[in-house]
């Protein structure tokens, strides 16, 4: 394994012992969010579960959810329209990135 791999925010590092540590919860919890299919962690060729960091975000987000009162429903739901919202940000951001380059150019106005 490359280290260089620890960079992707997508690997699959982080075992359920430790995923559970870094988040501060017990390993059910994420076995929970699994069944659920809130998050759906990679398996090793062993069958361990494998939390990447952009799942840690996911299921960090929904523990803050749950705290906040919010049943798996609705805090699954607000996790997909906040993740709708960022993808849209990023898309408006490339869109007028493009859009300045072509103000730069000799495009017509």
């Amino acid at each position: 394994m490359s280290v260089s791999k620890l960079d992707d925010e997508h690997f699959p590092a982080f075992t359920t012992g430790q995923a559970a540590e870094l988040l501060g919860v017990e390993q059910p919890f994420l076995r929970s969010l699994d069944a659920a299919g809130v998050v759906s962690p990679e398996r090793s060729e062993g069958g361990h579960r494998r939390y990447s960091r952009h799942q840690l975000n996911q299921a960090g987000r929904m523990r803050v959810l749950f705290d906040e009162g919010h049943n798996l429903i609705s805090a699954q739901r607000i996790l997909e329209l906040e993740n709708e919202l960022a993808s849209a940000y990023e898309e408006i951001g490339a869109l007028r990135a493009r859009l300045g380059e072509d103000d730069s150019g000799d495009a017509p106005r």
